[in-house]
């Protein structure tokens, strides 16, 4: 990996105001961990008590809805924000639950903890952040994808299921995102992330072989593969975060797009909406993510004000790229805002 170094724009707080931004809520973050745990177990229960009375059309609705949920699990929300750190003030706990979550959603918490760090290190920089790679939008959103993310997602399912068996013998040239590797062979990281890969096929052929034993066959679907179906909700809030927007710029506040959500997704989403906030300030756990945009906003864009709004903005961006694939997306800014920083400065 490079050793550059990214003189990123940041806009200024008072450091009283960022350590009050910063400060951890074991009550608030547990909120969320332990809401996501009882919505997943209440929605397989459901359907596990339909499969059992043999209500087989509510049942598959009720899988659906599952999965829906479930997906949100994943570095879509749960993972993503537990590998940051920043939820609970205990770190075992935290590092305890994020495993979990990982192990629920097929995520390697050591590969995404390092992945995702470039990604904050190197936002959309060509050639060095490598798992997310801007490109025309009309690659995310096409009808292909769309078949897939309203119903079974085959190429995430069986990327995934390749590179963690081929990660489990200890091949790691092939990855999860665009890295090859993401980890040198002499690399200490290299072998705890192994040990989790075997861990996920292991435990979730034991728990698949126990499913199968006492006849709870919904219960393979419900643990071991939900995360693969439904995946358009959160698909969506993941192409709002960077998705049209230039490369190679040291000012997220033009590389991330922030969306000013409903409620329901902001719960399911970790309040990821406000991504160039928790781009520029990533240590400010997701709870205090709402107070901390109403704090910048007179420096950042002015954002999408719902999630239908982003959804039109990407469309529109696509229609634009048709014509012109050179076409990025430049938000409006306030006349309160510093000039964006396209350039980084000398040093």
């Amino acid at each position: 990996m490079t050793d550059r170094r990214i003189d990123w724009y940041r806009t200024r707080l008072e450091p009283e105001v960022l350590r009050e931004l910063t400060r951890k809520s074991n009550a608030r973050g547990l909120l969320r961990i332990l809401g996501f745990l009882l919505i997943y177990c209440c929605t397989a229960a459901i359907a596990v008590w339909l499969y059992l009375h043999r209500l087989w059309v509510p049942m598959v609705i009720a899988c659906y809805v599952h999965s829906m949920f479930a997906t949100f699990l994943s570095s879509a929300a749960a993972v993503h924000e537990l590998s940051h750190g920043t939820v609970l003030t205990n770190r075992k706990v935290s590092e305890a639950f994020y495993r979990i979550f990982c192990f629920l959603s097929w995520s390697n918490p050591i590969h995404f903890r390092v992945s995702h760090g470039y990604h904050h290190q190197f936002t959309v920089h060509r050639g060095i952040d490598l798992e997310v790679m801007q490109g025309p939008v009309g690659q995310k959103l096409n009808a292909k994808n769309l078949v897939f993310w309203f119903t079974f997602n085959v190429p995430v399912f069986l990327r995934w299921m390749q590179v963690t068996f081929l990660h489990a013998i200890g091949i790691d040239e092939m990855d999860y995102f665009f890295w090859s590797p993401l980890l040198e062979r002499d690399d200490p990281r290299r072998k705890p992330m192994i040990r989790f890969a075997r861990l996920l096929l292991v435990g979730h052929l034991l728990l698949a072989g126990v499913f199968a034993l006492t006849h709870l066959w919904v219960l393979i679907y419900l643990v071991t593969f939900s995360v693969f179906f439904a995946n358009f909700l959160a698909a969506f809030c993941a192409a709002m975060q960077h998705t049209g927007l230039p490369e190679n710029t040291p000012d997220w506040r033009v590389t991330c797009h922030t969306v000013e959500c409903g409620p329901i997704i902001r719960f399911l989403y970790w309040n990821m909406n406000f991504h160039i906030e928790h781009h520029m300030f990533a240590a400010v756990p997701f709870y205090n993510l709402p107070r901390l945009h109403r704090l910048v906003a007179a420096d950042f864009p002015v954002p999408q004000r719902s999630f239908l709004a982003a959804l039109r903005l990407l469309a529109d961006i696509r229609r634009r790229q048709k014509s012109d694939p050179a076409y990025v997306y430049l938000p409006e800014f306030p006349s309160t805002a510093s000039p964006v920083k396209w350039e980084e400065r000398p040093r």
